[in-house]
């Protein structure tokens, strides 16, 4: 019995050494991680960087793209007001928006093609109810779905984004 005992004393001690070794490698690995993380927030060259190395090698810099701070050209529409497709037909939505382009140029085609992208605009208006409107979901959605509809007929470029200046229901 007590060479039992001195089997499992000794056995204890090798398992305690392997979980240290275990719980160090991962925390090493953690650290690891974290460190390489902050690396390539820190010190990630900047567009900034980029057009300077451009400009001192002879180059032309690129031009940067549009973010999402800066606002485009934009072009507004006259009032839409259409029936619901509710049961009914007892209700009605009148909205005015305006649409962010990406470049000047698309309000010339935006203009040509002006019956056509209204008649988009009150086909999807009047496609919708009451319930699927009504939410901040629902006119998110529809924004979404306008804007979709009406890339689709322009060639010269696209709408970024579609902004509701007057949104009734009834």
């Amino acid at each position: 019995m007590a060479e039992e005992k001195e089997v499992t004393e000794q056995e204890q001690p090798k398992k305690k050494s392997k979980f240290k070794l275990i719980l160090i490698i991962l925390i090493v690995l953690v650290l690891a991680g974290g460190g390489a993380a902050a690396y390539f927030l820190i010190f990630a060259k900047k567009p900034a960087d980029t057009n300077a190395e451009q400009m001192a090698a002879g180059t032309a810099p690129k031009k940067p793209k549009a973010d999402a701070s800066t606002i485009g050209p934009l072009y507004s529409f006259d009032s839409f007001i259409v029936n619901l497709a509710d049961p009914g037909g007892t209700r009605y939505l009148k909205v005015s928006m305006q649409a962010e382009l990406d470049s000047d140029k698309l309000a010339d085609e935006i203009e040509k093609r002006k019956p056509q992208i209204r008649d988009i605009i009150l086909t999807v208006l009047s496609s919708k109810t009451y319930a699927e409107v009504s939410t901040a979901q629902g006119k998110l959605a529809l924004k979404q779905e306008i804007m979709r509809r009406i890339n689709l007929t322009l060639t010269s470029g696209a709408i970024r984004s579609i902004y509701f200046t007057e949104f009734v229901s009834q």
